[in-house]
């Protein structure tokens, strides 16, 4: 499928807060491409979703059939790649154990699983897993990994990479369909060539389904929900991860509180995308924002919205690209294989 892009130059855009100087700030403009449809047309949702130069991977999920009056809590294990030169997608094998909710990163050609959700179908509950795992890309197998420090076991955190450390902060340590949610504050942080874990200062309140990038040497979190849907977040926080005890820090907040949107970085920009929770009539609870956070700046850019809407998804940063395969169309669930990439310019 030829990929389809369309691109906007944004004189409309809504500059939310102004430059150190006074000086109003120029929108940037952007573009979004369609692409070729997740795995080949197979729906995914609550997966994870990670990158290297090469390819974007996707981990687990739940059933590619499930929707808003049948929750699917069936976890799911399989793993997938899209090459970014051929532009196809790829069956790789599959994760050692199903998983939704997945907090994956890409470090030195490796896939890293750290934690997740699991369920079976029998009691409409997902719960969180301290197990972790490593895929190597070259040998094509998967190997267990030290698990998540006791009490730390979770899905739905934010992630950052920064050198050979993967940061997660916050997450769902329990998800009863249609009942209690369990979320947490905890931040943690795994070396990868050690093998250890090492906890760091909590975030100011808990969050889970929400946003994680690292600009520099600050871990940023953005929006996210607590304890439930509905209850979304437009906090913007950050830590210097070279001087994590200094704890957490205060940014202007996203225009949109949202919950389970898609993050991504191009160059000293945040881009938030969907989410869930909206109550306008006619959303079906998805949000079709797309705001975008200047960290030199410390402001927010209104854009237009999603071309297609989602929220359950998670994105994937690489070359100056911003990739959001799969996601849910309708609150709860909705699982589709859209699969669309976006593009800021200078």
């Amino acid at each position: 499928m030829k990929p389809s892009t369309v691109l906007l130059s944004l004189p409309w855009a809504i500059s939310v807060g102004a430059s150190p100087t006074g000086q109003p700030h120029a929108p940037p403009k952007f573009q979004w491409t369609d692409l070729p449809a997740v795995g080949n047309g197979a729906a995914i949702q609550e997966h994870g979703t990670t990158a290297t130069n090469t390819h974007i991977y996707l981990l687990g999920g739940i059933s590619p059939n499930a929707n808003a009056s049948i929750p699917a809590i069936q976890s799911r294990d399989t793993f997938e790649a899209y090459s970014l030169e051929e532009g196809t997608w790829e069956t790789l094998t599959p994760i050692p154990e199903a998983f939704t909710h997945i907090n994956a990163a890409a470090v030195n050609d490796k896939i890293y699983l750290l934690g997740g959700l699991t369920g079976n179908g029998s009691d409409m509950v997902w719960r969180s897993s301290r197990d972790c795992f490593v895929y190597d890309i070259v040998e094509r197998t998967w190997t267990a990994l030290p698990p998540m420090p006791e009490g730390q076991g979770r899905g739905a955190s934010a992630v950052g990479i920064l050198g050979n450390t993967v940061y997660l902060a916050g997450g769902l340590d329990r998800l009863e369909i249609g009942g209690d949610q369990l979320t947490l504050d905890i931040v943690s942080a795994y070396d990868t060539e050690k093998g250890t874990w090492t906890t760091l200062p909590s975030i100011p309140a808990p969050r889970d389904h929400v946003g994680g990038a690292v600009i520099g040497q600050k871990f940023y979190v953005v929006g996210g929900r607590d304890h439930g849907q509905v209850n979304v977040r437009n906090t913007t926080w950050s830590l210097d991860l070279s001087a994590p005890s200094k704890g957490w820090v205060a940014h202007a907040e996203m225009p949109t509180a949202r919950g389970g949107l898609a993050v991504g970085v191009i160059g000293d920009y945040i881009a938030t995308f969907g989410g869930e929770g909206n109550p306008a009539p006619g959303s079906n609870g998805v949000y079709n924002e797309t705001e975008v956070y200047s960290v030199k700046d410390d402001v927010w850019f209104k854009q237009p919205a999603m071309r297609h809407p989602r929220h359950g998804t998670a994105a994937a940063s690489v070359n100056g690209r911003i990739y959001i395969p799969g996601g849910g169309i309708v609150m709860g669930s909705g699982p589709v294989d859209t699969f669309d990439s976006f593009e800021l310019s200078p």
